[in-house]
This record gives C-alpha cells, sequence and structure tokens, in this order.
C-alpha cells in the first residue's frame, strides 16, 4: 500500500509511465499531490500498473478507481446508504443458502460474453478494469473512466514501426514488473506469449524459474519447446508432470473467485505450485495469460472487413486475402465469401456467442433474450468489426486472473496485460496483426531476434485436453453422480438428458466430456457457496 496522505492511498502497484517506468513507493513526494489533487484521473494517463487508488475529497466524497489492466481484484456490495468494498469476495460474503445466485452460474455456463458486473454470489458486484466508483451524500455511482474504445484508433506506423514500439513496450513493462520480486515462478508452455514474457523479464529479474507442466499426450508435453526457450535465455526450467492424485471433485477450484470458471484440472497446477513452494522461494507467479486476445489472435474474415472500410478498394486488399487464406487454409473464394456474409450480420461486428450443450433449452433461451452486459461489447456507432472481437477478446482476458488469495499465496501478475501493452494492441490495425498469414504477426515480429526459430514459427499449441479426459474416464461414476443430484439440475441449469447420451471418442464426445467437467466445477463450488 502507498499512503499519499491521509486521505489518499494505492493498493498494489503503481508505476510511472516511461520508459523506462519507475516504480512510485511510499513517500509519493510530487507523485501523490498530483494524483490526490485530479481524484485519480492523472492515473490513467501518467501512470500504470495493478492498483486500486482510494480517495476521499475535503468534503467527504470516495473516489476508488480500479486501473486498466484488471491485475487487482475490486469487489463491491450495496445494500441501501452501504456501500462495501473488498479484493477477496470472500469479505464481502460469508457461504450460506441463498447466496448463490444461479442465474448468474447459467449465463457464464451460456456464454463467456455474457458475464458482466454481477458475480455469482448475491449482492456482489465486480468494479470493472477501468471504472471508478463515486461515494458521496446522494449515493453510489460508477464511471467508467477508460475504456478500450479510447484507444482503437489505427495509428499510421508500418508494420516493422508497430514491432519495435511493442518490443519496447513490453520490455519496459515487464522488466519493470520483474524488479518488484525478487523470485519469480513463470509459467512456461513454449507457447509465444509466455515466451515473450520469459524474454522481457530475464533481464531484470534477480531470480526466475520457468516451469512446463507435463500431462499425458504428445499434445500434452511442450518440453522440446519450453526448453529451447530457456536454453537461449540462460534461465532455469522445471518440467514437472500433472497427477490425477490431485484431483478431488467435492473441493472448489477456486472459491476465492465469485464465478465458478476455473478448470478441475486447474487443481492439479495448484498441487504442483504449492510443492515447488516448499523447495525454493517465489515471490510472485508469473504467466503469458491473456495474450493470445491481447495480441489479436483473429481466425475470421474481419481483417478483411477492417481494411476495406479503412481504406476502401486497393491492391493492399489482395494480400490480405492471401493472408486470411494462408492463416485460415481457407482458399481465396472462400475468404471473400465469408467476408461478405460476415458484412451482412450485424455489419461484421461482433456477436455474442452462446453454448447450449447441456443446458435447459429455457435457460438458454432466456439468456439470449437478456443479452450481454459488459460495457465493453457496446461499441461506438464508427467501430471497426475487428475491434469489436478484438475488445471481446480482452474483456474475457480479465476474467479472474487472481489464481490464489493473495493473504495466502504469492500474487499472480499477467504483466501482458499491462496498460501501455494493451492501449499499444489496440491500435494496431487487425490486418496487421495477420501480416506473412500468420497470427499475432506483430508480436512475432517485434521477437523475432530473440526467441528460437521454432517458437516464432509455431503456430499450433498444446494443452492439457488429455489430462482432462483421463479426468473423467477415471472419475466418470463419481462426476455423473454429483451432477445429477446436484444444485445445478435442481434449479434447471442443466438439462439431465445430456448425461445419458451415448459417448463415442469422436470430437463430439470430447466436447462432451469437457462440458461435464465444466459443469461438475461449477457444482462443487455451488456447493461450497451454498454452505455444503
Amino acid at each position: 500500500m502507498i499512503a499519499i496522505d491521509a486521505r489518499t492511498v494505492v493498493l498494489g502497484y503503481l508505476f510511472r509511465k516511461g520508459p523506462p517506468s519507475v516504480r512510485v513507493r511510499e513517500g509519493a513526494g510530487a507523485d501523490g499531490s498530483a494524483l490526490a489533487a485530479a481524484n485519480g484521473r492523472a492515473l490513467l494517463t501518467g501512470y500504470w500498473g495493478g492498483y486500486i487508488f482510494v480517495h476521499v475529497t475535503q468534503g467527504g466524497a470516495l473516489y476508488v478507481l480500479r486501473d486498466p489492466s484488471g491485475l487487482l481484484p475490486c469487489y463491491i456490495r450495496r445494500a441501501g446508504v452501504e456501500t462495501a468494498l473488498a479484493g477477496d469476495v470472500t469479505d464481502l460474503a460469508v457461504p450460506g443458502p441463498g447466496r448463490v445466485d444461479f442465474e448468474e452460474i447459467g449465463r457464464i455456463l451460456a456464454s463467456g460474453d455474457a458475464r458482466g458486473r454481477k458475480t455469482c454470489l448475491v449482492g456482489v458486484e465486480e468494479l470493472i478494469a477501468g471504472e471508478c466508483l463515486i461515494v458521496d451524500r446522494l449515493g453510489a455511482t460508477i464511471e467508467p473512466w477508460w475504456s478500450p474504445w479510447d484507444h482503437v484508433a489505427p495509428g499510421k506506423m508500418s508494420i516493422e514501426e508497430e514491432a519495435s514500439h511493442l518490443r519496447q513496450t513490453i520490455a519496459d513493462c515487464i522488466g519493470t514488473w520483474s524488479s518488484c520480486f525478487p523470485s519469480i515462478l513463470l509459467g512456461a508452455s513454449g507457447g509465444l506469449d509466455s515466451s515473450i514474457v520469459a524474454v522481457a523479464a530475464t533481464s531484470r529479474s534477480e531470480r526466475l524459474t520457468a516451469l512446463t507442466l507435463v500431462s499425458p499426450g504428445v499434445a500434452g508435453d511442450e518440453r522440446p519447446y519450453a526448453h529451447a526457450v530457456a536454453s537461449s535465455l540462460g534461465i532455469r526450467l522445471r518440467d514437472v508432470p500433472l497427477d490425477l492424485a490431485d484431483i478431488d471433485l467435492d473441493r472448489a477450484v477456486t472459491p476465492h473467485h465469485p464465478w465458478p470458471i476455473s478448470p478441475i484440472f486447474k487443481q492439479a497446477v495448484g498441487a504442483v505450485h504449492r510443492r515447488l513452494q516448499l523447495e525454493m522461494p517465489i515471490d510472485a507467479h508469473f504467466s503469458g495469460n491473456g495474450g493470445d486476445g491481447i495480441f489479436c489472435s483473429i481466425r475470421s474474415a474481419v481483417p478483411l472487413l477492417d481494411h476495406f472500410l479503412s481504406k476502401g478498394p486497393s491492391t493492399a486488399i489482395g494480400k490480405t486475402v492471401r493472408n486470411i487464406s494462408s492463416l485460415t487454409g481457407a482458399d481465396m473464394f472462400t475468404v471473400l465469401k465469408h467476408a461478405w456474409a460476415r458484412h451482412r450480420r450485424a455489419g461484421g461486428a461482433h456477436v455474442p456467442r452462446y453454448n447450449e450443450l447441456g443446458l435447459e433449452r429455457e435457460l438458454v433461451e432466456r439468456i439470449e433474450a437478456q443479452g450481454f452486459s459488459h460495457p465493453w461489447l457496446l461499441p461506438p456507432a464508427d467501430a471497426l468489426p475487428g475491434k469489436t472481437v478484438h475488445v471481446a477478446f480482452l474483456m474475457r482476458a480479465q476474467k479472474s486472473i487472481e489464481l490464489y488469495p493473495r493473504r495466502s499465496a504469492p500474487p499472480h501478475i499477467a504483466p501482458l496485460l499491462s496498460q501501455p501493452i494493451v492501449e499499444l494492441c489496440l491500435s494496431i490495425p487487425t490486418w496487421h496483426w495477420i501480416a506473412d498469414g500468420r497470427d499475432r504477426a506483430v508480436a512475432r515480429a517485434a521477437f523475432s531476434n530473440r526467441l528460437p526459430k521454432k517458437i516464432i514459427d509455431r503456430l499450433q499449441k498444446g494443452g492439457p485436453a488429455e489430462f482432462n479426459l483421463s479426468i473423467y474416464s477415471t472419475q466418470r461414476d463419481r462426476l455423473h453422480q454429483m451432477l445429477r443430484g446436484g444444485a445445478l439440475a435442481a434449479v434447471g441449469i442443466i438439462d439431465i438428458p445430456f448425461l445419458d447420451e451415448r459417448e463415442d471418442i469422436s470430437w463430439r464426445g470430447n466436447a462432451r466430456e469437457q462440458r461435464i467437467l465444466s459443469f461438475a466445477a461449477a457444482e462443487s463450488w455451488t456447493r461450497r457457496w451454498n454452505g455444503g
């Protein structure tokens, strides 16, 4: 905590914009005076970090600003004239009957776009990143002081200039984060995003250890890629297998989250982290979380729409068509056909999608009729369709990034969500992100000379899919039992006949099993908060 004066504090980490960025510490001096005088608005232009700003004016009004990165959570409970805030939802709510908002659980199971300010705990809201809560004698209001839509105007840089600027910005932000913690454990899969974090963190980290988790199957073993990165940077690498013995279906995966969105396999990840903490110092967990969305990993025809709507007909449009064709594997005629079809549907703008698999049809129809509630999903009239997708990616990336409660475990830092990085990436045209027929092209170009070629050229990434299927196959009976007799079925969220469908080994059977696992994670979270 930074005590600026008797009426103003900043919780978390605050940095004055660079480069080089500088951490603001206790006794903020001129920084403190400027921030207090502006009720916090100066933070959004001259500072960044992972923070909550709290300021009480001379007249008694309270200003609470959550920084645009969303790296520090902030929850609100409003009851009459009283407003309570906390960074840990367990400070606002206690488990017990009537605590769970089942309609909201159905909403997040139906769509990643449906989540807004409400949480799945009755009466508890989230202060969205970039919002300011103002409490005065007239009551409590929430104002959007920062929006991604303020930063989507395309710049006039070439791709090479963008790559250079992105490299410098990432180096500054992640390097600054790295200097805050003596010993960092970085989740490193060998994918592009975590590898970029590793590059940027190495030069300013006292002790950086990379961790790659190993699970069954070829896709679950990322060691060749992780070793390539660690070897090129000269950093320590630990590789640890995920263990089915660490899975307990009756235990909520992340009860400190106000939404049941963490997959069951995260229990095994948490067990690995706890065991490593007994062997080595860990002051913070770093990850490349959010990189796909921030680096605009679009695999559709919308960059073509953006290019055409921005520049009009030109010979350069043909290059964008070829890039999309190379990226997606579709022929050029199909790309043009899909672009036109996309344009005819809402002008090509992002439309929230709903997954009705395994859910009661009436529930899905009701949620679809209600639509989305997150303010970022309401674009300005002149927004390019690709940017509506980019902003939706960013919204999803900020969903419950706290791995563990901060009072009992090291903090999780997803440094790619840092405000300067996000604002720069939002300003880069979507068709630049698919240059040369590769996704995240500007980020690849930015670090092409700093990472092994096999990482820069890597287009596919593995994951724990087979480990998830192992959880299902070994605990199938228990999974079905808990769902059939569970709270979600009782209130009409889960379609019970879905559990009786014939199993197969095709992609559809895989999707069904993964869905059952997500239902089970929601069920265990619900039972915990219902007092079970």
